[in-house]
């Protein structure tokens, strides 16, 4: 009678049971919009996600040495105006750097089965946060002057940001330029006087340039005076029209989702550019990973 061999059950295996320096090398492969996507499938991918997000950053702003360049002007003065360089500040979850944000982003599960809400996606709510500064004057903030006339109730700004690397020898020069966002943004004249009167600013602080809150401006209104007088009977038909305002406003602030930065590296950039991240890491030893701070993780 031939001897009868019992079946034998092998465990059930997970993704999340390979080696982590595993999953975090098939991972590596992955374009930054296809990290987000996946980074809420399971706490464990959700962490090696944004580790891998933290060294692609670290690598275009300190080992690449790219410099966020900002302009922002009116539609007819393009060309006639300064550009300022912005500081690296950090990355934090949300456009908005308070303890506020922070305790609204707390409350929002991190993993759940429903996955058509992006609340469920926190990753895609990573925001780097850079402060801009004028050429030559580090410590002024820079300003601008914007004008509304007699019967608009907004003006149109234009804003573009880009990545830029400069070169290292004597002669200067620019030697990589990637373009991240170039739109426009509407400031009302409602909300500038409430600003310059009251300081509103600070209850709405993020002006969203285009579409999809990708690029965000923080402006401080410092003034306002009169630039001309009102006109009856204007575009509108009103007996009074308000009268043309020009107001001093100041950029506190630039915000970029960090995923959207990363992807118009990758969109520009050839796919060896974050090649040497394995090597870098190892220099930066485990502090180089991601801190978790009081408030918001930053990195």
């Amino acid at each position: 009678m031939p001897h009868v061999i019992d079946s034998i059950e092998l465990p059930k295996l997970q993704f999340e049971d390979l080696p982590r320096e595993l999953i975090e090398e098939i991972l590596s492969l992955m374009p930054t919009r296809s990290l987000v996507m996946i980074s809420g499938t399971s706490k464990l991918i959700h962490d090696i996600a944004t580790y891998i997000l933290s060294r692609r950053l670290r690598h275009t702003l300190h080992i690449e040495g790219y410099r966020l360049i900002f302009e922002c002007y009116a539609a007819d003065d393009k060309f006639n105006h300064p550009f300022n360089h912005c500081e690296y500040i950090g990355t934090h979850v949300g456009a908005e750097n308070s303890a506020e944000a922070t305790k609204k982003f707390q409350k929002v599960p991190y993993f759940t089965d429903d996955d058509e809400g992006e609340e469920c996606n926190p990753l895609a709510k990573l925001y780097s946060n850079f402060t801009p500064r004028s050429f030559n004057i580090d410590s002024q903030a820079p300003s601008t002057t914007v004008t509304i006339d007699s019967g608009d109730i907004f003006t149109q700004i234009c804003a573009s940001a880009s990545l830029v690397k400069f070169s290292n020898s004597e002669y200067g020069g620019v030697t990589s330029i990637i373009p991240v966002c170039e739109s426009f943004f509407r400031v009302k004249r409602d909300w500038l006087d409430s600003a310059a009167t009251y300081g509103l600013q600070q209850n709405n602080p993020i002006t969203w340039v285009g579409m999809g809150e990708n690029m965000g401006l923080k402006l401080n209104v410092t003034g306002r005076r009169i630039a001309g007088p009102a006109v009856s009977g204007g575009v509108r038909g009103r007996d009074q029209e308000d009268e043309a305002v020009e107001y001093g406003v100041e950029y506190d602030g630039v915000v970029i989702r960090a995923s959207y930065l990363l992807e118009m590296v990758e969109k520009k950039q050839h796919t060896s550019f974050f090649q040497n991240l394995k090597l870098a890491s190892e220099e930066e030893g485990v502090t180089g990973g991601l801190q978790e701070t009081a408030t918001v993780a930053v990195f």
